[in-house]
């Protein structure tokens, strides 16, 4: 019966990303619209995607992309609803809805079961089309406890990311990276916007700052520093997409820049942790 175990067991592991596939894995991540329709062809619930995952071998690069992001009900649209109301969070029990506890929750849910080698986060940004994050972190002058550095989320009971309230490792994050030290993104950068400009679609730009100290810049440090910390990861790095981008468009943008990407890091198993 043991034997019988450790079989099923070693199948089992075998079988999944985190034994065998994280090395030809890529996770993207979403939060408001246009973010969360622009990855929804990479969603494998048929719940989100009932059309069909499209990330298996994308396009024969070796690797297969999985995204993760909330839902707005009724109508699909938060930005008819006030910051912290449930319409602008997110469906509860959907993925990341914009809450600092849900958020590191989900994330280290999603990187335990994926080990990903390409990671990007995105979310939704203001007037520039397609920004692409270069630092993240960095945020207030440590003379205060951590979570003050971030913006109030205004929803459940707790409003910031308080140690208590978020993964160790969250906290880790937002109390390394702060009072002026930030990560890099490791996306090919230049690269992805002198290919996005190609399109021509909408305005684009590198931007030398960050995401910010609401949930945008939590997601993206989460990404930078699941990366500095695990080596198997090749790349990972924030886009922030334009409000007014259409999802046709994020949709385009977003396959130039994960083929960027991909095309610069491929697979590398051997280095697999």
């Amino acid at each position: 019966m043991r034997l019988f175990i450790s079989l099923v067991l070693l199948v089992s592991l075998a079988s999944s990303p985190a034994w065998a596939e994280s090395c030809r894995t890529a996770v993207l991540l979403g939060y408001w619209p246009p973010t969360n329709e622009m990855l929804r062809p990479f969603s494998t619930s048929p719940r989100q995607n009932p059309k069909g995952w499209q990330g298996r071998n994308w396009r024969n690069l070796g690797y297969n992309v999985h995204a993760y992001f909330p839902e707005f009900p009724p109508d699909g649209d938060p930005t008819n609803d006030q910051i912290g109301e449930p319409g602008s969070v997110g469906a509860k029990g959907s993925d990341f809805q914009v809450d600092y506890q849900d958020t590191s929750r989900d994330f280290w849910r999603i990187m335990a079961v994926h080990k990903p080698a390409i990671l990007i986060t995105n979310s939704r940004g203001g007037e520039i089309g397609w920004e692409l994050e270069a630092v993240e972190g960095g945020h207030g002058t440590g003379d205060q406890s951590a979570e003050l550095d971030w913006i109030a989320d205004r929803y459940g009971q707790v409003h910031l990311p308080e140690q208590s309230s978020v993964d160790r490792r969250s906290w880790a994050a937002i109390t390394t990276y702060r009072a002026g030290e930030r990560l890099a993104s490791s996306l090919p950068l230049a690269e992805i916007l002198r290919r996005v400009q190609r399109l021509d679609l909408v305005s684009s730009a590198i931007d030398e700052n960050t995401s910010g100290n609401y949930l945008s810049g939590f997601m993206g440090l989460h990404g930078l520093a699941y990366a500095k910390d695990n080596t198997h990861v090749q790349a990972a790095g924030h886009i922030h997409v334009g409000r007014s981008v259409s999802v046709e468009d994020a949709q385009l943008l977003l396959e130039v820049s994960l083929q960027t990407t991909l095309e610069r890091h491929p697979p590398n198993c051997e280095a697999q942790d």
